[in-house]
């Protein structure tokens, strides 16, 4: 398994790497195609408890959110595209309950849930690429993120004995957040000066110690991401979000962490970084 793990990493990362540095129509079409797989993985799980949620009215209401909140200059579309998926959310599941549905409030928040979780945080994924040096940005947050999941796992699996979430996530300890912490600060404040050393990236934009509040920062709002999915999959009763990466499961396995890091960092460099 953990060679499996390996060497599709060893496959993927460079390509997103080149992804996100070529960024345009190329990096939205990638993420907006990873966020579509899992929110159809979300829809899927559901479907095991059983429920049914609406695949149609998730798959349009995540591609609107997603473009609404990262690709789109106009923000004010946002909550008319709120009310327009609310509306024909809750239109669809009282015609689904009329036809005779078990769990239509269930289903009906389903619905919801899926695109607005994804959809919403995903799309922040988009506009983190937008800010001034975006792609250098992006190539701070993700990679810290990586490598902060690499040092809680050596961590926790060396000197983790204090559970951190046993019923969510059994094998998550605190000695295994501390480790993440550790890597994520170390390995943001260095990748800040690697890329201002290349020259990609100004210290006007991030700076080094910016960098290690950024993997401080990816390091807990990402494990609350991962912990929230585990507590998805564990209700469903299932292992993994699907099976398209070998070794790691499905996309909402790999992005959840993302989603949640990728919104937090956004705002932080918006909001304080950059103001």
């Amino acid at each position: 398994m953990l060679r499996q793990r390996i060497a599709t990493a060893g496959v993927l990362v460079p390509i997103f790497i080149w992804v996100i540095y070529h960024g345009g129509w190329i990096y939205n079409a990638v993420v907006i195609a990873l966020l579509t797989v899992a929110v159809w993985e979300f829809v899927e799980i559901a479907g095991k408890v059983p429920l049914r949620p609406s695949r149609v009215i998730s798959l349009l209401s995540l591609w609107a959110f997603a473009s609404v909140t990262g690709v789109t200059t106009d923000k004010n579309w946002l909550l008319p595209c709120i009310v327009a998926v609310l509306m024909a959310t809750t239109i669809w599941h009282i015609i689904d309950y009329e036809r005779g549905a078990l769990h239509s409030l269930q289903d009906w928040a389903v619905s919801l849930m899926g695109p607005v979780y994804i959809g919403v945080l995903g799309g922040h994924l988009l506009s983190l690429r937008t800010l001034p040096s975006g792609q250098w940005l992006v190539l701070t947050v993700l990679p810290v993120l990586w490598f902060s999941d690499t040092g809680a796992y050596i961590v926790g699996r060396r000197y983790g004995k204090r559970p951190l979430a046993p019923r969510t996530s059994p094998h998550k300890t605190w000695e295994g957040l501390a480790g993440g912490i550790a890597f994520g600060a170390t390995f943001g404040g260095m990748l800040v000066l690697l890329w201002q050393w290349i020259g990609g990236l100004s210290p006007d934009v991030l700076e080094w110690y910016q960098g290690v509040v950024i993997g401080v920062l990816v390091s807990i709002v990402g494990l609350i991401g991962d912990l929230g999915i585990s507590l998805v999959k564990r209700q469903a009763g299932v292992k993994d979000t699907g099976r398209i990466f070998p070794g790691h499961g499905g996309v909402l396995d790999r992005i959840d962490s993302w989603l949640l890091a990728g919104s937090a960092s956004y705002y932080y460099i918006l909001l304080i970084v950059l103001s």
